[in-house]
């Protein structure tokens, strides 16, 4: 969620406190391609259709995806 809110932060809400939780509904997705072993460009991909789609936003690109992506894959995830 933090990534999601510091980085990727596609609506610019992040300076609003309330709006904290805004980007929760999509860690599930994101947490599960991370750990299924999806490609970076999968998951640039998935956030590009989040903002396009979802969030219908007009302008996003998959190179804009990428400083998320990156910053996705810096987390440490617990082994099994």
């Amino acid at each position: 969620n933090r990534v999601l809110w510091e980085v990727w932060e596609p609506i610019g809400v992040n300076r609003i406190p309330n709006a904290r939780g805004e980007y929760a509904m999509y860690v599930n997705s994101v947490f599960e391609l991370l750990t299924s072993g999806a490609s970076d460009e999968a998951i640039a991909e998935h956030l590009l259709w989040i903002a396009t789609d979802r969030m219908e936003l007009g302008g996003p690109t998959i190179a804009h995806m990428r400083p998320t992506v990156a910053a996705l894959r810096a987390i440490v995830l617990p082994s099994d």
